[in-house]
């Protein structure tokens, strides 16, 4: 309850400076002091109950809404960088500072030449430009393609080790900016809902580039993406496979678990918001983007997957986002038979980290879901 505090505190405190000058102006004036204290009292006994309840959630979520982006530390990334000797070079927010730090990438012009290449523009039906780029395979022709999607305040810098290993099980990978994020424009947030329009239209994009339509699409979402996979795939036709890793079940629950994040040391944990505030902030959300969060639900969504449509499931243990215990609930609504799908628990890894802290294990799961690949 600390941070709806503060922030009441913070917005009622400009008028009451505003009180006090001119409280000293008439003081010094001569003027009579106690019927306009009394005034200034009752005025911001109202004021603060309405920054509280009213101003504060609607200014959060307006920010929701309209300021939702990259976090800064990899807003620098300019895309995937293939160099001969070592392939997809994957890069980090610890890399992409030191470049910073630097000066200068250090890259041959051939290769900063192939990094601009690999860029592609794709227009949505409402006119809003996503950046998506793409990843050569290991060898000549692709055995599938892959349309990769990151999770909240990300890029597709995130999606580098998914997109080197695979490809380098014979996919073509497309790593995709969603709305608000990395290189893509702006458009008010929906947590998926809208989102979901902008991968369908890059599916088509990719499907209508020459030599892709007849091969098979595999699809990626981490975090926030799987949502956007997940409300997507109904009006994909003929995909191949889909891995969800750390799903979102449900955006409303998604938002109060967010809202409520507590670690021991991390400074994020002081934006812990008790209720009715977290219920407002999804309200005020909803209305500044012109939708409702209640709508999001991919666990309504999943059991209409076709029955035959191999999935990998990926949750981790310590994840605090997309919990073990929903993930598994996402999973049983399911529709596909074990086999079709998988559900690899990782130990000892946290939100979205699993193919970062477990390279080999992710590897080999992602292998098993290309061996069942639909044809």
């Amino acid at each position: 309850m600390t941070f709806p505090l503060l922030a009441g505190l913070a917005l009622t405190a400009p008028t009451v400076a505003l009180a006090l000058v001119l409280g000293l102006v008439r003081w010094l004036l001569g003027r009579p002091q106690r019927a306009y204290w009394r005034a200034v009292l009752w005025l911001h006994l109202g004021l603060f109950p309405l920054h509280l309840f009213v101003t504060f959630p609607a200014a959060l979520g307006y920010v929701g809404s309209r300021q939702i982006g990259t976090r800064g530390d990899e807003r620098s990334y300019a895309g995937p960088r293939v160099l001969p000797a070592v392939g997809l070079q994957v890069q980090t927010t610890s890399s992409l500072r030191a470049e910073r730090e630097a000066g200068s990438a250090g890259l041959a012009p051939e290769v900063l030449a192939a990094v601009a290449g690999r860029r592609h523009e794709v227009t949505t039906p409402e006119g809003l430009a996503l950046r998506a780029y793409c990843v050569e395979p290991a060898e000549a022709e692709p055995a599938f393609v892959a349309v990769l999607v990151h999770g909240l305040f990300r890029s597709s810098l995130e999606l580098e080790p998914i997109a080197k290993m695979l490809r380098q099980q014979g996919g073509e990978c497309w790593l995709v900016d969603q709305r608000n994020h990395g290189a893509s424009g702006r458009a008010p947030f929906t947590g998926g809902l809208r989102e979901s329009d902008d991968l369908v239209a890059v599916v088509d994009y990719v499907r209508g580039l020459p030599g892709r339509a007849g091969r098979p699409l595999v699809l990626f979402g981490v975090s926030l993406g799987t949502i956007a996979v997940t409300l997507a795939l109904p009006r994909i036709d003929r995909v191949a496979g889909v891995v969800l890793d750390a799903p979102i079940e449900d955006l409303t629950a998604a938002a109060h678990r967010l809202m409520t994040f507590q670690r021991q040391g991390d400074r994020r944990s002081a934006l812990y918001m008790a209720e009715p505030w977290r219920s407002l902030v999804v309200a005020s959300i909803g209305a500044w983007s012109g939708f409702s969060m209640s709508e999001v639900q991919p666990i309504e969504v999943v059991p209409s997957m076709p029955h035959d449509l191999p999935v990998l499931v990926v949750a981790e243990e310590f994840d605090d986002r997309a919990p073990p215990a929903t993930v598994q609930q996402l999973y049983g609504r399911m529709p596909q038979h074990e086999g079709t799908k998988e559900l690899w628990l990782v130990p000892g890894v946290g939100h979205g980290k699993a193919f970062r802290d477990a390279p080999d294990g992710y590897r080999a799961a992602l292998g098993r879901l290309l061996a069942r690949l639909r044809r």
